[in-house]
Parts: structure tokens; sequence; C-alpha cells
């Protein structure tokens, strides 16, 4: 890359982030034959608690994107499904496995992401610069963006066809490209790791509903696990020192081992658990990928397959549209829209069921443990839901509905009349708001596919004078 001063020649593309989101997207346009510039701000991921579990569908997406080779290297451990271990109203244990015999895998978040950067840094067309970050937008639209960034103790200017925004769920790029974003606090996550032997089953990830807190665990190296701990705000690790009961969740085992974790290792790790939603992923010649365009909490795992899975969509959508950079990110935009509301109306929903310690979602938890005893068409219709390879809003809105049903069903087999009344309304207060919110989602997708497959090719018709668009409606009625 040619350097006058401080200006950096020309690019196609700058990517600011060297997450695995960044890394992704970097891959993906290189194979394009763009020129990348990849600019990463070099924190110190052996600190952060974050992705650490991949799906199957991630693990499609990061082979197809040519991290093969890398992944192969990885000292990662088979993930074949969830055990949910519900502690009450009864000490239960259900798997939940992938479908078709398929596995995701798991390893520490530093093992992961530094190899994806020094992989991707070397192919062709991709310039990486450590410890830099984008200090301003000065121009973006639709003929594309010019920014300043730093980088080596000094600031330059460079000009692309297209900015990606991969720095994460606070995005300081979000914030200057002015996109606004809707965001809930929701929790705190503290990790530790443990032995692994202590996990009921070592290849799931796993888990606990039902107790004071929530946790999720899942193996990250041979003989080592991660367990996440879900936190009220303003909770630290000394609330779980002090309080040893709240993690009654947890089987006698792997309690006794994240509390000797709390006493002999190293300050925790801490992280936050947000929902975020931007309100567009697409601004002039700019565009928004993983988390730096939604994020929520971290229960399902589906961050980094969702990361993966924009950068696959982008690179499609780029290369139908290669000489209309506009056109292209809104069809990113469009492609990706109902996985990820589907993904973070699941989170929150299964977040909900998991965590509340209210009667109504009491009721919900027994509604899942008896849909997934009775019932292996609904395990598996939760698990393609939970690990994103089922995308469509209608259809976590219709198992959402059954879970409610089998949730009446198991109070009137279990509970005494007087009681059932008094149990079902709870049930229905809870389950209400995020059913109908599933629903009103499920109705956008179903519009938002009939003008893109219906409408918009009729009008196109109707301004050539080839349809008229009333005719063809009344046609299809």
């Amino acid at each position: 890359m040619n350097r006058v001063g401080d200006r950096v020649g020309d690019v196609d593309v700058v990517i600011a982030g060297g997450g695995p989101a960044g890394c992704a997207v970097a891959a993906a346009l290189a194979e394009l034959g763009w020129s990348v510039l990849l600019l990463d701000a070099g924190v110190d991921r052996h600190k952060q608690l974050a992705g650490e579990l991949l799906h199957p569908t991630g693990v499609r997406d990061l082979r197809a994107l040519g991290f093969g080779g890398v992944m192969e290297a990885w000292t990662s451990q088979p993930v074949r499904g969830f055990a949910v271990r519900f502690h009450a109203p009864t000490t239960h244990t259900l798997l939940l496995p992938y479908g078709r015999g398929v596995t995701g895998l798991s390893l520490e978040h530093a093992n992961l992401t530094v190899p994806l950067l020094e992989s991707v840094s070397h192919r062709p067309g991709v310039t990486l610069h450590g410890r830099a970050r984008v200090t301003a937008v000065e121009h973006n639209d639709e003929h594309g963006v010019r920014l300043r960034f730093s980088h080596a103790g000094a600031e330059h200017t460079v000009r692309a066809r297209l900015l990606v925004a991969a720095d994460g769920r606070a995005s300081p790029v979000r914030r200057m490209l002015g996109i606004a974003e809707h965001h809930l606090r929701i929790s705190t996550m503290l990790g530790v790791t443990v032995d692994s032997a202590c996990l009921p089953y070592p290849d799931h990830g796993h888990q606990f509903v039902g107790g004071p807190l929530h946790a999720l665990a899942y193996a990250i190296q041979p003989g080592v696990a991660r367990v996440m701990v879900d936190l009220p705000l303003g909770s630290t690790a000394g609330t779980l020192k002090a309080r040893p009961e709240l993690l009654l969740a947890l089987p006698p085992g792997l309690r006794s081992e994240v509390q000797r974790a709390l006493e002999q290792q190293p300050a925790p790790r801490m992280a936050s658990n947000d929902d975020r939603l931007a309100e567009t992923v697409w601004a002039g010649s700019a565009v928004l990928v993983g988390d730096a365009a939604a994020c929520c909490h971290p229960l399902t795992a589906s961050g980094m397959a969702s990361c993966f899975h924009d950068a696959r969509a982008l690179q499609e959508a780029l290369h139908r549209h290669a000489d209309h950079i506009p056109r292209a990110l809104e069809r990113y935009a469009h492609e990706r829209r109902p996985a990820q509301r589907t993904r973070v109306a699941l989170a929150s929903a299964l977040y909900s069921a998991f965590a509340g310690q209210d009667e109504g979602m009491r009721a919900l938890r027994l509604g899942l443990l008896h849909y997934w005893e009775h019932s292996p068409r609904g395990a598996r219709a939760s698990m393609a839901l939970l690990s994103s390879e089922e995308p469509r809003m209608r259809v976590m809105a219709r198992e959402y509905l059954r879970v409610v049903g089998h949730a009446l069903v198991a109070m009137l087999s279990t509970r005494g009349p007087g009681r059932r009344l008094r149990s079902a309304g709870p049930l229905l207060r809870s389950a209400g708001p995020p059913l109908r919110d599933a629903v009103a989602s499920a109705v956008e997708q179903l519009g938002s596919w009939l003008h893109r497959r219906v409408r918009r090719p009729v009008y196109t018709l109707a301004r050539a004078g080839w349809a008229s668009p009333r005719r063809a409606f009344e046609s299809n009625r």
C-alpha cells in the first residue's frame, strides 16, 4: 500500500475490528479480489470473556471462508448439542443433540481469534495494521468513505469504497456513523475455569436453569471447562463467595469446583450482558457486521455463528452488486435480518424462561421440560432455533406457543383444580409479551418476503408497461 506523508493510498474496503467478525469479512472480501485494510485495536484477547462455542452452522461458514486449515490446528473440543439441567420443579437433565449427527466445537477465546487474525493477514490483498483504530469518519455517501485512523503514533487518512464496522457491540464506528441503537443492559456474566470432568456431559454445552442463578458451561480444552454464571446487575464475584446458595442449579461437584475457582484463581473474567439492536445496518457506503449490528444474551452461544453468517451474506451481496454498493448493502440487510431478529428474540425469550423466578416463568420451564420430554420433534425444532439452523420467526412463534400449551397440560396433570386456575394466569401474563413480539416479527418477515418476491418485481414490470399491479395481485387471490 502506498503512503504519501500521512495519506494512505485508496483501498476497496476498510474493516474496523480484528476479531472473529472482522477476520471473516476480510477473508470473504479478499476472496472477491478486493483490497482490504484491516484495523485491529490490539486488545488482549486472553483477558476477554467472549465467544468460545461455535455451532455447526458457524463451523460450515468458517470452512467456506477458507479457514479449514486454521480449524484443523485448533485444540478444540467437540460439541454434540446441549444438556439442559432443570433444577426445579424437579432435578432433571435433557439432551438436545444437533441434527443429522453434526457437531460444533469450543475452545478458549484467544486460541480461536489469534490464529484467525494471523491467517487472514497473509491472504492476498489484505493489509493488517495492529494497534490501529478509526478516529473519525469524515465523509460517507453512496460513492465511498473517507476516514481517519491512528496507527504507530500517527494519524492517517484513507478513502475506500466501503467501510465495515466489525468493532464489537459497543462499536465506536457505529456511533461515528450516527446509527442509533436500542440498548438494554440485562445482567453481568462471571466466567471461571474448572476441571471438565465435573461436567455431566463433557462433549455437550450445558445450561443450568431453574435455580437462583442461570449458568452456562462447556469444555474449552482437554481437562478444562468454562463456567459462566449470570449475575444480577451490580453483583460481583464477592456476591457468589458470600452467598454460595446462589449456585444451587449446578450439580454438587461442579458447584464445589466453581467455589474453589473463585477462591484460588485470579480475579474472574467479567462481561456485561446486553441486548443491542442497531436501527439500521448500513448507511451510505458503511455497513455493520457481527455484534456491531446486533447482540443478545450469550446463553444461546450464537454470536460467532451469527458474525460468520454476516460475512458470507455480505460477500454474496457484493458479488451480485459489485458496482453498486448501496444496492449490495440493501440486499445484505434484507438477507441477514430474519435470522438476526429470530436470534435476538429467542435469546430474550429463553433467558426469561431459564432465569425468571416468578410463577409464570416457573410454569413456562415446566412446559419446556414437558415439551422436550414428550416431543422428540419439538426438541429437534428447539435445537434448530438455538443453533441458528432455523432462522424463521414464524417457527419460533409456533414453538413458543407449543411450549405454553405443554405448560398448561403439565399444570393440569400435576395440580389440584384450584391451583390450576391460579397458575394459568401468571403463565399467560408472562408468556404473552414474548409471544406477541414473535408474532409481530413473523408478520413483518412475511411482509418483507412479499415485498421482495412479489410486489417489487410486479411494480418493476408495471413501470416498464408489462404488467398491471392490481390485476397481478387479484390473480393471486
